[in-house]
């Protein structure tokens, strides 16, 4: 009965809808909102831009599924942190000079969600949705035998957090038994039980002051996993368009009716936006101001091992440095250092400075790996972070009809996309989501 009522509920939004949903954006939040619509029985097309999927801020990123890390990077006293990183190259969050004109109500609000109370209620809010994503993911996994580099499946590698001082440790500390109260599950380390788990940080983990551990997490290539649910979706009846950009929304009687194409053509349907940083471009001519903004990072893809070394020199846990802003993560036979910060606009070039400090975190933590290392023949990439100034991502209604939210992530954003998709086709169809959707509605 419940199934014939769903399937009736489904035919009249179809019905409502006309030609069904555009996605825009085929990164990680379009192609889950697409999976999830088109398995509902929802027509839905995503648009990418470009002639592949994932090419923007999902191709090499993190590579870990981490409910352990939601909180946001406008921390309490980001403020003065940004304003002394004006004249530093090196700090691992700035703001470029030439940005600052376009980044003033940006810049502001970021720093006003930066309060401990607001910057809590992001955290508490993060990790709810965090959490659920996580275990929709592992259900997803599962259901469909997706394969892409994953572990920890069964709690093998947890994600570590270093700490050089007692300060910094304290503040994890705190930050974790915050998140214990919600479910979170973490172990403390001293510098010789990190040196027994991680045997690859043995001579450099005595000069560290501790450790906490994430059992929950887990570690995957998430491009991967996107080439494979993009699959998934079209065997559900999703379509995908490649090299197809939608460079205008178009409105009738105060309702989006649908996009106009680079090419000329136009397609009618309920627009979702899921282009992460470009979203704000097409929202902002229908009078709606989205505060995100690209948080440019950087990744270096090598190679996992230590010739010359013995045996566990081969990293097998993904490392996290809050104060570096840096981490490292192991996929398979390859390790990928990632992070850092730049809010300087849509700009994907590599900075040979910001790529040098990804090269030392490596040599200061795994000296004889980086000794070894041809850096002449690793994988750089940059990429950008959608960030939203709350820090929180925006999912739902965007409160003018016919448009839809699931954009601004930031660094969450394969954690989050797989929950963020369940929130919004829940709203769509009137259904009460599994997570309160009121701390990431537009």
């Amino acid at each position: 009965m419940k199934a014939r009522l769903d399937r009736t509920v489904q035919s009249a939004i179809n019905a409502a809808m006309g030609q069904g949903f555009i996605i825009i954006g085929g990164g990680l939040m379009g192609v889950t909102s697409l999976y999830e619509l088109a398995q509902r029985g929802h027509n839905a097309v995503l648009l990418e831009t470009s002639d592949a999927l994932g090419n923007g801020a999902s191709h090499a990123n993190g590579g870990v599924l981490h409910p352990s890390l939601p909180d946001p990077w406008n921390n309490p006293g980001i403020g003065r942190i940004l304003l002394s990183a004006l004249f530093n190259h090196h700090a691992p969050i700035r703001m470029g000079l030439g940005e600052l004109p376009r980044l003033w109500r940006f810049g502001f609000e970021f720093i006003r969600y930066s309060s401990p109370a607001q910057h809590r209620t992001s955290t508490l809010a993060n990790y709810a949705l965090a959490a659920y994503s996580l275990a929709e993911t592992q259900a997803l996994t599962q259901k469909l035998g997706l394969s892409y580099e994953q572990a920890n499946l069964h709690h093998e590698a947890p994600t570590v957090k270093l700490f050089s001082t007692q300060k910094a440790l304290a503040r994890g500390r705190h930050l974790a038994d915050m998140l214990a109260a919600q479910g979170l599950a973490y172990e403390a380390w001293t510098p010789t039980e990190l040196a027994a788990h991680e045997p690859a940080l043995a001579s450099t983990a005595p000069s560290l002051t501790g450790a906490l551990a994430f059992p929950n997490d887990q570690i995957g290539n998430a491009l991967l996993f996107l080439q494979q649910l993009a699959e998934a979706a079209r065997a559900a009846g999703g379509d995908i368009r490649l090299n197809t950009q939608a460079i205008k929304l178009l409105r009738e009687n105060g309702r989006v009716t649908g996009v106009q194409l680079a090419n000329g053509d136009r397609l009618t349907g309920t627009v979702i936006l899921a282009n992460g940083h470009a979203a704000p471009a097409l929202a902002k001519p229908c009078g709606l101001p989205l505060s995100i903004r690209p948080a440019k990072g950087y990744s270096i893809t090598l190679p996992n091992r230590t010739k010359n070394a013995p045996t566990g020199a081969r990293l097998t846990h993904p490392l996290v440095d809050d104060a570096r802003h840096i981490a490292m993560t192991p996929l398979g036979d390859k390790l990928r250092i990632l992070g850092m910060a730049e809010f300087i606009g849509a700009d994907t070039t590599l900075n040979a400075a910001r790529l040098q400090i990804l090269r030392q975190f490596l040599t200061d933590l795994l000296p004889d790996m980086a000794a070894e290392v041809d850096w002449a023949k690793t994988d750089n990439w940059a990429g950008l972070r959608p960030m939203h100034s709350s820090g929180r991502p925006r999912i739902g209604a965007s409160g003018m009809a016919g448009l839809w939210l699931n954009c601004g992530h930031g660094h969450l954003g394969w954690t989050m996309a797989v929950g963020s998709a369940k929130i919004l086709a829940d709203l769509i169809e009137g259904r009460v989501p599994a997570v309160a959707p009121a701390p990431f509605k537009p």
